[in-house]
């Protein structure tokens, strides 16, 4: 499959093939041009996921049916030190993304339609104002330890958490309304929840993120995505690091999956003495908690997979 590498910028994209090279305007004339001067044959769209100005080309190419990957900006700046090229420009950028496209072969984004998209950008948002409400709690903390703070500054803090705090209940209610008039959302829905750990947060974050690809991943694939899969650094007899998890995948599933886990750790009759199990093998508690995180992504294959609700069983 030929690639076709694009550099982003806040007006404009550059894009390059491996014959040609091309700056579009980032609005509806730019996109249609850029359709009429890709090549015809199939091909797939590689650029970088660095700032926000991305999401408006990535939304058209999921709409007009273009397969495309986002790479992460800091392996495409690895990949660029390794590269002949020292100077830095839009064009040699886009030929830069795609030299690296046709190298690693990146997986594409799966094309999120109707109900999955809304419920992403609910979730995220949901995300972001939960965020904010807890700066603002640690905000008012500090403040409140200095006598000399105004009442009036104390009750602004209150004020902006109370307003973002109505903003958070009512996107849930809406995304949760989205969940339950899907039947397919709906099921996937009861049987997450029905593992003990998972709760509406985790589940809701992991339909987001996921969307349908939560349903037909393998356990691997789920584990990559989340950058939970385990990095090895030995050489030798003598170079033996400790084994740790990547962190190369979506943090807003990893974040969900600690929670979780700290819940299932306590209430989960399969995890909690596979937890302990982990723990008086050596590991620390951390690194059981991260085996946790990621046995939870193989209950959740399970019980979609099997389209069953979470039975306990020996871990």
């Amino acid at each position: 499959m030929d690639w076709i590498g694009i550099d982003v910028a806040k007006r404009s994209f550059t894009a390059n093939t491996t014959q040609h090279t091309k700056t579009f305007p980032m609005d509806a004339n730019g996109y249609r041009a850029f359709r009429r001067w890709a090549p015809k044959t199939l091909f797939s769209v590689c650029l970088e996921a660095s700032g926000p100005y991305w999401f408006p080309l990535a939304d058209w190419l999921e709409k007009s049916a273009i397969p495309y990957a986002v790479a992460n900006p800091r392996l495409v700046r690895r990949f660029a030190q390794a590269s002949e090229h020292r100077s830095k420009t839009d064009r040699l950028d886009a030929e830069l993304i795609r030299r690296y496209a046709q190298t690693f072969q990146p997986e594409p984004v799966p094309l999120l339609q109707g109900q999955y998209r809304q419920l992403r950008c609910f979730s995220r948002r949901i995300l972001q104002l939960q965020m904010q409400i807890d700066l603002e709690r640690d905000r008012l903390e500090k403040a409140s330890a200095d006598p000399n703070t105004p009442e009036i500054a104390l009750a602004s803090f209150a004020c902006l958490r109370n307003e973002l705090s109505r903003l958070l209940v009512d996107l849930e209610h809406r995304a949760q309304a989205l969940i339950l008039d899907d039947p397919h959302l709906r099921r996937a829905w009861d049987l997450l929840r029905s593992i003990p750990g998972i709760g509406n947060k985790t589940t809701r974050t992991l339909l987001a993120e996921y969307g349908p690809r939560l349903i037909t991943a393998s356990p691997k694939q789920m584990t990559r995505y989340a950058g939970l899969d385990i990095v090895l650094f030995e050489s030798g007899s003598s170079v033996k690091r400790r084994p740790r998890i990547s962190k190369q995948g979506n943090w807003r599933v990893r974040r969900a999956l600690y929670l979780a886990a700290l819940s299932a750790i306590r209430h989960n009759p399969t995890l909690a003495p596979f937890y302990q199990r982990k723990c008086h093998q050596g590991l620390e508690k951390k690194q059981a908690l991260v085996a946790v995180m990621r046995k939870l992504l193989h209950l959740v294959h399970g019980v979609l997979k099997n389209n069953q609700p979470f039975q306990p069983i020996n871990a």
